[in-house]
């Protein structure tokens, strides 16, 4: 019988062809893509009028402009573990728009509104 065509694979193999530059680059654009989607849903599900262009005071008291888009906390990191490459993508606590984090789960006082969670599904 022939062998024509046939491909294998062994483990060591797929991961060195998993854990190398190519792959990298591939889960860094999924996760800046999944970033991007749940960027565009959090726009569209949350109101960030006041947020965006208010007026605040600094230390001195004179006033300066915010121009903070909330939707800029939902960041993406890629990473690599002993197990294998992935991209955590979520919400940053440095960023003023963390606050987000509560309209993805909601709270006693309002209900959810999800961002992140339908950036995760394919497209269809």
């Amino acid at each position: 019988m022939s062998r024509a065509g046939r491909v294998d694979l062994y483990p060591h193999q797929l991961d060195e062809i998993l854990r190398g530059e190519e792959s990298r680059r591939f889960f860094g654009a999924v996760g800046r893509e999944v970033r991007d989607r749940a960027r565009a849903n959090a726009k569209t599900a949350v109101s960030f009028s006041g947020t965006v262009g208010t007026r605040r005071r600094d230390s001195s008291g004179r006033f300066k402009a915010s121009v903070a888009d909330p939707s800029e906390a939902i960041i993406s990191v890629p990473g690599e573990d002993s197990e294998s490459l992935y991209v955590d993508v979520g919400y940053s606590k440095h960023h003023p728009g963390f606050y987000l984090w509560w309209w993805e789960v909601g709270t006693v006082n309002h209900a959810a509104r999800p961002h992140l969670r339908p950036a995760l599904l394919p497209r269809g």
